[in-house]
Protein backbone atom coordinates (compact mmCIF):
# COMPACT_ATOMS: atom_id res chain seq x y z
CA UNK A 1 0.00 0.00 0.00
CA UNK A 2 1.19 3.37 -1.08
CA UNK A 3 1.86 5.88 1.45
CA UNK A 4 -0.44 7.86 0.20
CA UNK A 5 -3.55 5.67 1.38
CA UNK A 6 -2.56 6.90 4.80
CA UNK A 7 -4.63 10.64 4.45
CA UNK A 8 -7.62 8.94 3.42
CA UNK A 9 -8.30 6.89 7.26
CA UNK A 10 -11.79 5.70 6.78
CA UNK A 11 -13.23 3.74 10.35
CA UNK A 12 -17.02 2.60 9.58
CA UNK A 13 -19.22 -0.51 11.41
CA UNK A 14 -18.72 -3.64 10.15
CA UNK A 15 -21.49 -4.85 7.58
CA UNK A 16 -22.57 -8.17 5.82
CA UNK A 17 -20.46 -7.03 2.73
CA UNK A 18 -17.55 -7.68 4.74
CA UNK A 19 -18.10 -11.28 5.75
CA UNK A 20 -16.21 -12.92 2.85
CA UNK A 21 -13.15 -10.31 3.94
CA UNK A 22 -13.33 -10.76 7.74
CA UNK A 23 -13.66 -14.81 6.90
CA UNK A 24 -10.80 -14.59 4.99
CA UNK A 25 -9.01 -12.72 7.40
CA UNK A 26 -10.23 -15.07 10.56
CA UNK A 27 -8.39 -17.98 8.56
CA UNK A 28 -5.35 -16.39 8.59
CA UNK A 29 -3.25 -18.73 11.07
CA UNK A 30 -1.42 -15.35 12.35
CA UNK A 31 -4.68 -13.67 13.32
CA UNK A 32 -6.26 -16.43 14.90
CA UNK A 33 -3.35 -17.19 16.87
CA UNK A 34 -3.47 -13.83 18.01
CA UNK A 35 -7.01 -13.48 19.02
CA UNK A 36 -8.56 -17.12 19.76
CA UNK A 37 -9.51 -16.76 23.12
CA UNK A 38 -12.76 -17.27 25.60
CA UNK A 39 -14.42 -14.41 23.48
CA UNK A 40 -13.75 -15.36 20.17
CA UNK A 41 -14.70 -18.64 18.89
CA UNK A 42 -12.45 -19.09 15.63
CA UNK A 43 -13.78 -23.02 15.26
CA UNK A 44 -17.01 -21.53 14.77
CA UNK A 45 -16.29 -18.51 11.95
CA UNK A 46 -19.88 -17.44 11.59
CA UNK A 47 -20.33 -16.73 14.69
CA UNK A 48 -17.19 -14.33 15.22
CA UNK A 49 -17.92 -12.89 12.09
CA UNK A 50 -21.60 -12.48 13.14
CA UNK A 51 -19.95 -10.90 16.88
CA UNK A 52 -18.00 -8.53 14.51
CA UNK A 53 -20.94 -7.57 12.15
CA UNK A 54 -23.50 -7.69 14.64
CA UNK A 55 -22.46 -5.44 17.40
CA UNK A 56 -24.72 -2.68 19.26
CA UNK A 57 -22.06 -0.64 21.96
CA UNK A 58 -25.43 -0.07 23.75
CA UNK A 59 -27.19 -3.23 23.40
CA UNK A 60 -24.57 -5.44 24.08
CA UNK A 61 -21.62 -3.67 25.14
CA UNK A 62 -19.48 -4.17 22.18
CA UNK A 63 -18.43 -2.50 18.72
CA UNK A 64 -16.92 -3.75 15.96
CA UNK A 65 -15.29 -1.31 13.27
CA UNK A 66 -13.59 -1.60 10.16
CA UNK A 67 -10.29 0.13 8.84
CA UNK A 68 -9.99 1.05 5.32
CA UNK A 69 -6.99 3.41 4.07
CA UNK A 70 -7.23 4.46 0.48
CA UNK A 71 -10.41 2.15 -0.21
CA UNK A 72 -8.81 -1.00 0.90
CA UNK A 73 -9.85 -2.64 4.30
CA UNK A 74 -6.50 -2.51 6.51
CA UNK A 75 -8.17 -4.05 9.74
CA UNK A 76 -10.08 -4.27 12.33
CA UNK A 77 -11.04 -3.03 15.99
CA UNK A 78 -13.32 -4.53 18.37
CA UNK A 79 -14.39 -2.51 21.89
CA UNK A 80 -15.72 -5.55 23.97
CA UNK A 81 -17.32 -5.71 27.24
CA UNK A 82 -17.79 -1.96 27.32
CA UNK A 83 -18.68 -0.99 30.41
CA UNK A 84 -20.40 2.45 30.60
CA UNK A 85 -20.49 2.59 34.34
CA UNK A 86 -16.79 2.83 34.56
CA UNK A 87 -16.44 3.81 30.99
CA UNK A 88 -13.80 1.09 30.12
CA UNK A 89 -13.34 -1.64 27.75
CA UNK A 90 -11.54 -4.22 26.44
CA UNK A 91 -9.91 -3.11 22.63
CA UNK A 92 -9.53 -6.37 20.22
CA UNK A 93 -7.64 -5.15 16.96
CA UNK A 94 -5.40 -6.53 14.52
CA UNK A 95 -4.16 -5.92 11.00
CA UNK A 96 -5.59 -7.98 8.20
CA UNK A 97 -3.11 -8.18 5.18
CA UNK A 98 -0.12 -9.43 6.30
CA UNK A 99 2.31 -7.13 4.52
CA UNK A 100 0.75 -4.50 6.58
CA UNK A 101 1.43 -5.67 9.87
CA UNK A 102 4.78 -4.75 10.91
CA UNK A 103 4.20 -0.90 9.21
CA UNK A 104 2.68 2.02 10.38
CA UNK A 105 -0.36 1.01 10.26
CA UNK A 106 0.01 -0.47 13.69
CA UNK A 107 0.51 3.25 15.20
CA UNK A 108 -2.67 4.41 12.91
CA UNK A 109 -4.69 1.54 14.28
CA UNK A 110 -3.27 2.37 17.65
CA UNK A 111 -4.16 6.48 17.08
CA UNK A 112 -7.60 5.54 15.89
CA UNK A 113 -8.69 3.31 18.64
CA UNK A 114 -7.66 6.26 21.02
CA UNK A 115 -9.83 8.87 19.11
CA UNK A 116 -13.02 6.61 19.00
CA UNK A 117 -12.70 5.44 22.65
CA UNK A 118 -12.04 8.79 24.15
CA UNK A 119 -13.27 12.02 21.87
CA UNK A 120 -15.98 9.32 20.87
CA UNK A 121 -17.39 7.19 23.25
CA UNK A 122 -16.03 9.16 25.67
CA UNK A 123 -14.70 6.20 27.29
CA UNK A 124 -12.26 6.78 30.51
CA UNK A 125 -9.75 3.73 29.90
CA UNK A 126 -9.14 1.10 27.27
CA UNK A 127 -7.71 -2.37 27.81
CA UNK A 128 -5.73 -5.25 25.86
CA UNK A 129 -4.56 -8.83 26.50
CA UNK A 130 -1.60 -9.91 24.27
CA UNK A 131 -0.30 -13.68 24.07
CA UNK A 132 3.62 -13.63 24.72
CA UNK A 133 3.88 -15.09 21.14
CA UNK A 134 2.69 -11.85 19.22
CA UNK A 135 5.87 -9.63 19.33
CA UNK A 136 4.24 -7.39 16.89
CA UNK A 137 1.36 -6.92 18.89
CA UNK A 138 3.58 -6.39 21.85
CA UNK A 139 6.03 -4.09 20.37
CA UNK A 140 2.94 -1.71 18.91
CA UNK A 141 0.90 -1.91 22.85
CA UNK A 142 3.99 -0.95 24.01
CA UNK A 143 4.27 1.92 22.32
CA UNK A 144 1.27 3.34 22.97
CA UNK A 145 -0.08 2.13 26.45
CA UNK A 146 1.05 1.48 29.46
CA UNK A 147 1.90 -2.82 30.20
CA UNK A 148 -0.20 -3.30 33.48
CA UNK A 149 0.39 -6.77 33.77
CA UNK A 150 2.17 -10.29 32.45
CA UNK A 151 0.11 -13.02 33.54
CA UNK A 152 2.83 -15.81 33.62
CA UNK A 153 2.06 -19.04 32.06
CA UNK A 154 -1.78 -18.18 32.35
CA UNK A 155 -3.33 -19.36 29.17
CA UNK A 156 -2.77 -23.30 27.91
CA UNK A 157 -2.15 -23.23 24.23
CA UNK A 158 -1.36 -26.27 21.86
CA UNK A 159 1.98 -25.51 22.40
CA UNK A 160 1.98 -25.14 26.32
CA UNK A 161 1.16 -22.29 28.43
CA UNK A 162 1.46 -18.89 27.83
CA UNK A 163 2.26 -15.59 29.58
CA UNK A 164 -0.44 -13.06 28.89
CA UNK A 165 0.20 -8.87 28.82
CA UNK A 166 -2.62 -6.75 30.13
CA UNK A 167 -2.06 -3.13 28.49
CA UNK A 168 -3.90 -0.07 29.12
CA UNK A 169 -4.20 3.20 28.01
CA UNK A 170 -6.43 6.08 29.98
CA UNK A 171 -8.22 9.03 28.40
CA UNK A 172 -5.75 11.48 30.00
CA UNK A 173 -3.02 9.48 28.37
CA UNK A 174 -3.98 9.75 25.17
CA UNK A 175 -4.54 13.51 24.94
CA UNK A 176 -1.13 14.20 26.65
CA UNK A 177 0.22 12.41 23.95
CA UNK A 178 -2.13 14.16 20.99
CA UNK A 179 -0.83 17.72 22.88
CA UNK A 180 2.96 16.73 22.60
CA UNK A 181 2.67 15.50 18.93
CA UNK A 182 0.55 18.75 18.10
CA UNK A 183 3.27 20.84 20.16
CA UNK A 184 6.69 19.27 18.23
CA UNK A 185 4.86 18.57 14.82
CA UNK A 186 3.90 15.03 13.37
CA UNK A 187 7.46 14.28 12.00
CA UNK A 188 9.12 16.21 15.12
Amino acid sequence: MAKAGLDKIVVRRIGPQDRSLLRRWLEDPQIGAAIQDETIDLSRPQEAIALFEGSDAFRDGALGLLVEAGGQAVGLIHFACINWINRNAEVITFIGPGELRCSLMAAVLMERIGHIAFRILNLHKVYAFVYANNHAALAAFRKVMQEEARLRNYVRLPQGYMDFHLFGMLATEYFAAVRRLDRSGSCG
